[in-house]
C-alpha cells in the first residue's frame, strides 16, 4: 500500500496540511461517505513516514469493516475516492493563495444573479486585492484584463450599448500581459538553448522589438524594458553592455516583479558572469558578488525561510576569491541561521574553515573541521582538500603523509564520484606528494638537482588534465 499514489500526497504533507485535509473530508459538503473518515483516521496512525509494515491492505480493510470479508475492487475504490478528495484539497489550498480569482467568481455570480447593489462594493474589494499584488509584471496584467472585463460587463449590464473605458483597460492590460509573458518565455528559451540545443522556436519576438524601436510603446512598461535587455544579454553574450543595463534595470525596477521573478532574472545575470569567467575573465567575479548582494538585499535567496548550502557556499566562495575577508566572515554569521537545521553544522564548519585558510589562519581552518562529519561527497572533497593544503603550510609531515593516504583510498572506494572527478582528484594527490617531497629534498640537495627536478614537476603540472586545484599547485611550485 505504501506506493499508492494516495500514501505518496500524505508524505509531502505538513502536519498542519494533514489535519486540515482531516478536517476537509469529515465536511458533508464535501465528503459524505463515513468509510473515508474512518480509512483517513486509520492512515493517520503512520504519519509522517507511512513506511510501517502494518500499513497494508487488508489492514486498511478491517480499519472500515470488522465483519466483512476483504474485498480488494472496493479497497481500490475506497483508496481512489480518497486520493480525488486528497487531489480537491491540494487545488483548494492553491486557490487560498488566489484571493483575486475568489472575488472575480464571485463578481461574476453576483452579476449573473443580477444584484447590482453588491457588485460595486466587491468591484472596489478586487480593485484593493490587484493593488495591493506584489510587482506590476505579466501576471498582474492578466489579472488586471480579467477585472477590467467583468467591470465592463457591469456597465453594459446597467445599460445596453455605452461607451464604456473598461473595454479599453481590458485590451491594453492584455497587450501588457502578452507581450512582457512573450518576452519571459523567449528568455526562458534563449537560457535553455545555451545549455542543449532544443530548437526553441519563440515567435513574434522580431515584431515586439521593431515595435518598441520605432514608437516605444513600451517605454512605460518598465518589465518589457527589463525582459528585452535580458533577451539582448542572451542573445549577444559578447556585448557585455547589455549586462550592465539590466544589473541596473533590476536596481531601479525591483518593485516591478514579484520575488520568485526577480530571483530568475538575477540568475539569468549570475550565469552570464559565470560564462564570462569560464572564458577567463576573472574581473566578473566582482559582477558576481554585487548580485549576491542584491539578491541578499531583497531577500531572494531565502525560500520558505530557509538559504540553500550551495547558495552559502557560492556566496562564500566568491567573497574568498575576491579577498572581501570581512564581509564573507560577516555573511557566515549572519545567514547561518538561514541554513536548513541538518546541514547548518557542515555548512558553516566548511566554509569558516575556508575563509580562514584563504586568511593564512591554518590551524584555525582545522580546527574548524574537527569533530564533523561530512557525508555529501562534494563537501568530503573540499574538506580534505583544506585539511593536506593547511598540513603542507604548517609543515605536519606525518599528518600530510597520513592524510595522503586516506585520501587516496577514499577516492578509489567511493563508486558515486564521476570517473572526471576520481581522476583529477587523483592527480591533484600525486603533485602534492611530489611538491612536499621536492621541498624536503631542497634542504638537502644541491641547487642544480633541486631546480632539475622542479622544472620536471611544472612539466607535469602543467600536462595533467584534468587536475584539481591546479592554481594552488603552481602558487606552491612558483614559492620554491
Amino acid at each position: 500500500m505504501q506506493s499508492t499514489n494516495l500514501i505518496s500526497l500524505l508524505k509531502v504533507l505538513t502536519t498542519r496540511e494533514r489535519t486540515r485535509f482531516g478536517q476537509y473530508i469529515q465536511s458533508p459538503f464535501f465528503n459524505r461517505h463515513e468509510k473515508l473518515i474512518a480509512l483517513y483516521d486509520w492512515l493517520q496512525q503512520f504519519a509522517p513516514g507511512y513506511d510501517q509494515k502494518e500499513l497494508n491492505r487488508k489492514a486498511a480493510w478491517n480499519a472500515m469493516y470488522t465483519n466483512k470479508p476483504y474485498d480488494e475492487l472496493r479497497l481500490n475504490n475506497f483508496t481512489s475516492n480518497l486520493t480525488q478528495l486528497l487531489y480537491s484539497f491540494l487545488a483548494y489550498l492553491q486557490y487560498e493563495q488566489e484571493p483575486l480569482q475568489e472575488r472575480l467568481y464571485l463578481f461574476e455570480e453576483l452579476l449573473n444573479r443580477q444584484q447590482e447593489k453588491q457588485l460595486s462594493a466587491n468591484a472596489k474589494r478586487a480593485r484593493q486585492l490587484l493593488d495591493t499584488m506584489e510587482g506590476r509584471s505579466y501576471g498582474y496584467h492578466l489579472w488586471a484584463s480579467r477585472l477590467e472585463e467583468q467591470m465592463d460587463k457591469m456597465e453594459l449590464h446597467k445599460q445596453q450599448r455605452r461607451y464604456t473605458r473598461h473595454l479599453q483597460q481590458e485590451n491594453d492590460e492584455l497587450d501588457l500581459y502578452y507581450w512582457i509573458n512573450k518576452l519571459r518565455i523567449a528568455c526562458d528559451m534563449s537560457s535553455r538553448q545555451a545549455i542543449f540545443k532544443a530548437g526553441y522556436q519563440p515567435t513574434f519576438i522580431k515584431f515586439i522589438k521593431e515595435q518598441n524601436e520605432r514608437d516605444g510603446v513600451f517605454q512605460n512598461a518598465a518589465p518589457i524594458r527589463v525582459y528585452l535587455t535580458t533577451l539582448a544579454m542572451l542573445e549577444e553574450r559578447e556585448n557585455s553592455q547589455h549586462f550592465f543595463e539590466l544589473k541596473e534595470l533590476l536596481k531601479e525596477h525591483t518593485n516591478a516583479f514579484p520575488k520568485d521573478e526577480l530571483s530568475i532574472l538575477y540568475h539569468y545575470a549570475l550565469n552570464y558572469c559565470i560564462s564570462r569567467i569560464n572564458s577567463g575573465e576573472d574581473n566578473y567575479y566582482q559582477q558576481v558578488l554585487s548580485l549576491y548582494q542584491s539578491m541578499l538585499e531583497n531577500g531572494l535567496l531565502i525560500l520558505h525561510g530557509h538559504l540553500s548550502q550551495f547558495a552559502y557556499k557560492n556566496i562564500a566562495t566568491t567573497g574568498i576569491r575576491l579577498k572581501a575577508y570581512d564581509w564573507t566572515e560577516s555573511f557566515l554569521n549572519g545567514y547561518k541561521k538561514y541554513l536548513p537545521p541538518e546541514e547548518q553544522e557542515n555548512a558553516v564548519a566548511y566554509n569558516s574553515a575556508a575563509l580562514w585558510y584563504a586568511k593564512g589562519d591554518y590551524k584555525k581552518a582545522l580546527h574548524f573541521l574537527q569533530n564533523v562529519e561530512f557525508t555529501d561527497t562534494s563537501y568530503h572533497l573540499g574538506v580534505k582538500i583544506i585539511q593536506l593544503k593547511s598540513y603542507y603550510e604548517l609543515q605536519e609531515t606525518e599528518a600530510f603523509y597520513s592524510l595522503l593516504e586516506a585520501f587516496k583510498k577514499y577516492i578509489l572506494r567511493k563508486s558515486s564520484l564521476s570517473d572526471y572527478r576520481r581522476k583529477a582528484n587523483t592527480y591533484f594527490l600525486q603533485i602534492a606528494r611530489r611538491l612536499y617531497q621536492l621541498r624536503e629534498l631542497k634542504e638537502v640537495s644541491f641547487s642544480t638537482t633541486f631546480e632539475k627536478k622542479r622544472q620536471a614537476l611544472k612539466k607535469v603540472i602543467d600536462e595533467k588534465e584534468p587536475l584539481a586545484n591546479k592554481a594552488w599547485l603552481l602558487e606552491v611550485w612558483e614559492r620554491m
